[in-house]
C-alpha cells in the first residue's frame, strides 16, 4: 500500500520525537532486501541473504563477533584440543534450548552432522566437513556406516570431533550456518515451511510470506538478555524506488544491496566495503567440448582481458579467485590473450582453428557490463567461427536454477565463509555439491587432499598450487573481487559493523535514538 510523502514524514517525525523522549525503548528493526525466495533449510541454503537471516534463527558451536567476525563461543561453553590438534572436545551450554523448550544436546550435533553428510541430503556445504575423520567416505557413499564419521557424544552435553589433521580454521568454519544443528523433527523432511521451523537462535519466526518475514526474540534463548531488538521485520522488495522511499521515510532501517542512491536523503548512510569474495565466469565442464581443459583454456586465451578487467568497469578487477592476503602467494591467472597458444591447444583437442566447436550458450544476469563483455567475447572468438548465444535473466531472478544444464558459460559470485583459501578451493573438488562447473581434475583433488595433512606455509603453498591449476584449466575466469553495498545510518543503528564477509549477526543490532532528518521535517510542514 502506498503512503503519501506527507504522511510518511509526519509519522517519521513522531517516531523520532518519541525515541528522543524515551531512548530506553527498543524499536522493531526493519530490514529491506530484494524479492528473494528464502530457503529455510540451513543445509540446502547457499545464498548470503539467507545466511544473514539464519543468524537470527539458528546457532552453532560458534558465532561471529559482530565487529571482527572472529569466532566467539555460542553453544560451546568451553572447548579443548588434544596436543596433536586432531581431537576437539566441546562442552555445550546447560541452558541451550530449542525454540520448543527442549534441550540442545551433543547427540543433536552428532545426528545433525550425519544427516548433513548423508549423500541423500545433498547438502552442498558438506564438503567443508571433509576435514573430519571418515566424513568424505560417508559423504560420497564409499562407507555407508554413519558411525564411521569422527563425531560422537560422550554424554548429553559433551561433543567430541576427530579431525584428519590439525585445522587452525576449524572454529572459524563452525561459525557458518551450514554447520548448525537441526531439530530432530526437521531432519530428513522436505517441508521446511516457516510454521514448522524449530530453531535454537536468538529469534523465532512469527510469520512469513512473499512480502515479509516477522521474527520475535525467543525468551528461551540461552543469552536472551543480550538480544538487542525485541522484533525483526524483513521486507522482500522488488522496486528500488519504493525501497528507497520507505528508507527515507524512516520505515526501513537497513537496506541490503538495493537503493536508488540518487534519491537518498542521507547519502552518508551508504556503506561500501571490500569483501572476501570474487565474481567470475565459469564453464559447464560436464558437457563436451567444455569438459576439455584445453578447449576452455584456448578460448580464455583468445580474450583480451585488459579490456574487461578494468577499474572503469570494476572496483577491484582481478585474475585470481582468492583475495590476496598476508602469507598466501596468489598464483598467476590468465591475464592476457595468446592466440598462438590457443590455436595449438585447439589443434591438440582436435578442433583445429575452432572447426567443429558448437555455439557457446552464455547465460548471465541482465546488465550493461555483461552485454559489453559478451560483445568482446564474440569479437575475440570470431576468428574461430564460434557463435555466441546470449541469454539474459533479470538480476533479481538469477539463481543457479536459471542456468539449467544446457549452458556453456555463466556467471556467479562467491563470498568466502571464513578467512582461509579453503573457503574458495574446497568447493571445486570433483565430488563437491558446490562445484557448479562440475570441474573434475585428479591433480586438483590430490592437491586439496594433500593440504588437509599440512600446516602453515607449506599448506598455503599447496593451496596456491591448487588455485593455479583451477585457473590454468580455465574452469573459472575471475572478473573482480566483491564490494558490499548497504544503506544503514550508523549513527542510528547500533551493533552493525562493516566487515569483509558482509555478515551482521542480528543478535547485536538494534535501533538507537535517531535524529530527525531536517529534509523530512521540512517536507512535513511544507
Amino acid at each position: 500500500m502506498k503512503r503519501s510523502m506527507m504522511l510518511c514524514a509526519i509519522m517519521t517525525l513522531a517516531f523520532y520525537t518519541a525515541s528522543a523522549d524515551q531512548p530506553e525503548v527498543q524499536a522493531e528493526l526493519v530490514v529491506g532486501m530484494g524479492p528473494y525466495r528464502i530457503e529455510l533449510h540451513p543445509y540446502k541454503s547457499i545464498y548470503a541473504h539467507e545466511m544473514q537471516i539464519f543468524t537470527a534463527i539458528y546457532e552453532g558451536l560458534f558465532s561471529y563477533d559482530p565487529r571482527t567476525l572472529d569466532p566467539v563461543r555460542a553453544l560451546a561453553e568451553t572447548y579443548e584440543k588434544s596436543t596433536d590438534g586432531k581431537t576437539w572436545t566441546f562442552r555445550l551450554r546447560e541452558d541451550a534450548l530449542w525454540s520448543d523448550g527442549s534441550p540442545v544436546t551433543a547427540m543433536d550435533f552428532v545426528e545433525s552432522w550425519r544427516y548433513l553428510l548423508a549423500p541423500s541430503t545433498e547438502a552442498e556445504y558438506a564438503v567443508f566437513l571433509d576435514i573430519i575423520k571418515g566424513a568424505q567416505d560417508y559423504r560420497t557413499g564409499k562407507n555407508k556406516r554413519a558411525d564411521s564419521v569422527g563425531v560422537r557424544a560422550l554424554d548429553s552435553k559433551t561433543l567430541q570431533v576427530e579431525l584428519l589433521a590439525p585445522a587452525a580454521y576449524f572454529t572459524r568454519l563452525l561459525c557458518h550456518s551450514a554447520f548448525v544443528p537441526v531439530h530432530w523433527s526437521m531432519r530428513g523432511i522436505r517441508d521446511w515451511s516457516p510454521d514448522r521451523i524449530v530453531g535454537n537462535g536468538p529469534y523465532r519466526i512469527l510469520s512469513m510470506d512473499s512480502s515479509e518475514m516477522v521474527l520475535e526474540a525467543d525468551p528461551r534463548y540461552w543469552d536472551a538478555a543480550s538480544v538487542k531488538s525485541p522484533n525483526l521485520r524483513i521486507l522482500f522488495l522488488d522496486n528500488e524506488d519504493e525501497a528507497t522511499a520507505r528508507y527515507n521515510g524512516g520505515e526501513i532501517h537497513w537496506l541490503m544491496d538495493m537503493a536508488d542512491t540518487s534519491s537518498l536523503v542521507t547519502p552518508d548512510a551508504m556503506q561500501f566495503s571490500p569483501m572476501f569474495g570474487t565474481s567470475y565466469y565459469f564453464w559447464n565442464a560436464s558437457v563436451k567440448p567444455w569438459n576439455d581443459a584445453r578447449v576452455r583454456r584456448a578460448l580464455a586465451l583468445m580474450i583480451p582481458w585488459d579490456k574487461i578487467r578494468t577499474e572503469e568497469n570494476y572496483f577491484s578487477p582481478t585474475s585470481v579467485l582468492i583475495l590476496p592476503f598476508a602469507g598466501y602467494e596468489s598464483p598467476k591467472g590468465i591475464i592476457e590473450s595468446n592466440e598462438e597458444e590457443a590455436r595449438k591447444l585447439l589443434a591438440a583437442a582436435r578442433f583445429k582453428d575452432g572447426k567443429g566447436l558448437p555455439p557457446v550458450r552464455f547465460v548471465v544476469p541482465e546488465g550493461e557490463l555483461h552485454q559489453a563483455n559478451a560483445a568482446i567475447f564474440e569479437e575475440a572468438w570470431a576468428p574461430l567461427g564460434i557463435t555466441l548465444e546470449v541469454t539474459t535473466v533479470p538480476a533479481g531472478d538469477f539463481t543457479r536454477d536459471s542456468r539449467q544444464d544446457d549452458f556453456s558459460l555463466s556467471f556467479t559470485g562467491w563470498i568466502g565463509d571464513f578467512a582461509d583459501p579453503a573457503a574458495f578451493l574446497l568447493m571445486w573438488i570433483s565430488d563437491s555439491g558446490l562445484n557448479e562447473a562440475k570441474y573434475k581434475s585428479r591433480e586438483y583433488d590430490r592437491l586439496i587432499a594433500r593440504s588437509m595433512n599440512e600446516e602453515g606455509a607449506i599448506r598455503l603453498a599447496t593451496l596456491a598450487e591448487a588455485e593455479g591449476k583451477l585457473l590454468g584449466d580455465a574452469a573459472v575466469m575471475p572478473l573482480y573481487h566483491s564490494l558490499s553495498f548497504n544503506v544503514v545510518d550508523l549513527d542510528v543503528i547500533q551493533g552493525w559493523h562493516v566487515n569483509p564477509l558482509d555478515m551482521h549477526p542480528f543478535k547485536s543490532i538494534f535501533v538507537g535514538s535517531p535524529k530527525a532528518n531536517p529534509l523530512i521535517v521540512k517536507a512535513a510542514w511544507r
